[in-house]
């Protein structure tokens, strides 16, 4: 089983919440065959709600025939469905393979070299609005505030390399996460009010409010 130990203490996911394998063979009925890390994902995290479609929107088994494409397995889509994101068909039979992010479906672009680096940066992205204690704004960095950030806060070692011109994740903590997106709008949240206090003391005298 691929290890989703960061998603699970990020969530404080403490019991499995997934598809059944049944549920998943409707997928590889359409594909022929899915890499592993996407039938663990799957079977292990895919029915947790706030982890998968607190703002953008996991694929479930069902609604995989309305995401039909030629070259690309779609199993991600931004919530107005601004852009998708899938892995390229012929990659399927890789366990960890690169997933890809489209506006239209036609010209794709490399976004995570592996599906446990997507699944783990979108897991991050999720919580900036899915954890207990969150940030009720956005606010706009100045590049001597994002450098506070990046000296004062440990990189969580995955980022979105297309949508919305980057997004990187920071935080010192393992149910935390600081996002900052372009490298000049920042958002954060944690799963423990104590965490969330302690970022909060700092990160909102950075910036100003959008």
């Amino acid at each position: 089983m691929t290890d989703f130990s960061v998603i699970k203490k990020l969530f404080h996911i403490a019991e499995p919440n997934g598809f059944t394998y049944d549920e998943i063979q409707v997928v590889k009925d359409i594909f022929g065959q899915l890499p592993k890390v996407f039938v663990d994902y799957y079977a292990e995290l895919g029915k947790i709600q706030n982890l998968n479609h607190t703002q953008d929107l996991l694929i479930v088994p069902e609604r995989f025939q309305y995401y039909k494409n030629d070259d690309y397995l779609i199993f991600y889509s931004e919530n107005q469905k601004a852009c998708v994101w899938g892995i390229h068909k012929e990659d399927l039979s890789k366990s960890n393979p690169p997933v890809y992010m489209s506006y239209d479906e036609k010209k794709w672009s490399l976004e995570t070299e592996t599906l446990t680096d997507f699944f783990t940066a979108m897991a991050y992205l999720q919580a900036s609005f899915a954890l207990d204690f969150t940030c009720d704004t956005f606010y706009e960095i100045e590049p001597n505030e994002l450098d506070f950030i990046t000296q004062n806060f440990s990189n969580k070692g995955v980022f979105f390399r297309q949508w919305v011109e980057g997004i990187k994740f920071y935080g010192n903590y393992s149910d935390d996460v600081i996002v900052v997106i372009n490298g000049n709008q920042m958002h954060y949240s944690s799963n423990t009010e104590v965490h969330f206090l302690e970022m909060d003391k700092v990160l909102s005298k950075l910036g100003s409010e959008l």
